[in-house]
């Protein structure tokens, strides 16, 4: 159903978001109110965001697995 080179992608977008919402978890920390409170609202939408392909990508994987 997927192929190799969507797999590929739907890891390796997982894998940004991952790292997006690390990047953005440092900017909910800081000192400026208005800079944490802004980045807290992507957060949100970020951390969605990640689950989703995080869902994907365990799809791609098992069916990977089951063939």
């Amino acid at each position: 159903m997927f192929s190799d080179n969507d797999k590929r992608n739907v890891e390796m977008t997982s894998q940004a978001a991952s790292l997006l919402v690390q990047n953005i978890q440092g900017l909910v920390k800081s000192n400026n109110p208005l800079l944490a409170e802004i980045a807290l609202e992507i957060l949100q939408q970020a951390v969605l965001i990640e689950q989703r392909l995080q869902r994907v990508n365990v799809i791609t994987r098992s069916e990977s697995d089951s063939a």
